[in-house]
């Protein structure tokens, strides 16, 4: 059952060069159905009032797409209205809602959101014998090769782990489960290394 919206609904998330058609056309069927594809489940498009969707270059073959879509405010509360006399914005997200044209990265903790939702997927396709999902797996690595973008978050961590993405995708190429499960594997411990000094 899609998720009926109030306010504003915003998706974020990275795909290669190569695969953004493809993405493009699994949004294209979702708006077709009235509704959006997600990794939580489908959104209702029930009383969308706009769409903007952008698309920026990233690190090499990469790019990082936002997706907003508006919908009718929620009721104003008691609550909402105490909020609303200091000032801010009653439409969460329109303070900064405007296209930033200035090339800045996507936000680190949306990127992490969106890297663990995938990954999840390719370890439960992996456990169960079979190849991840095509556009799951494109998906975490072009992730991947963003995330070491960012100074601060593990740099002494950064070239062992883009190793290890390359040889991932190397192995999802050639379509060598063995492979792909002992690299799932080797990218968990290492996220594990890079998490208890950086989490």
């Amino acid at each position: 059952m899609p998720t009926i919206m109030t306010g504003k609904y915003k998706s974020e998330t990275v795909v290669e060069k190569n695969a953004l058609a493809g993405w493009l056309r699994e949004l294209a069927d979702g708006v077709e159905a009235g509704e959006l594809p997600s990794q939580g489940g489908p959104v209702s498009l029930d009383g969308c009032r706009g769409m903007k969707l952008s698309v920026k270059h990233g690190m090499g073959e990469t790019l990082f797409v936002k997706l907003s879509v508006k919908f009718p405010k929620p009721p104003k509360t008691l609550g909402t209205a105490l909020t609303d006399a200091t000032g801010e914005s009653d439409y969460p997200g329109d303070e900064d809602e405007e296209d930033d044209d200035s090339g800045a990265l996507p936000k680190y903790k949306s990127l992490k959101k969106h890297m663990k939702q995938t990954f999840k997927a390719i370890g439960a396709s992996l456990a169960a014998g079979q190849m991840p999902p095509a556009l799951e797996a494109r998906s975490f690595i072009a992730d991947s090769r963003l995330m070491v973008s960012y100074p601060g978050k593990g740099d002494e961590f950064y070239a062992a782990y883009l190793e290890k993405t390359d040889a991932f995708q190397a192995a999802l190429d050639a379509a060598d489960i063995e492979a792909l499960k002992a690299l799932y594997q080797e990218l968990v411990q290492l996220k594990r290394d890079c998490h208890s000094r950086y989490a």
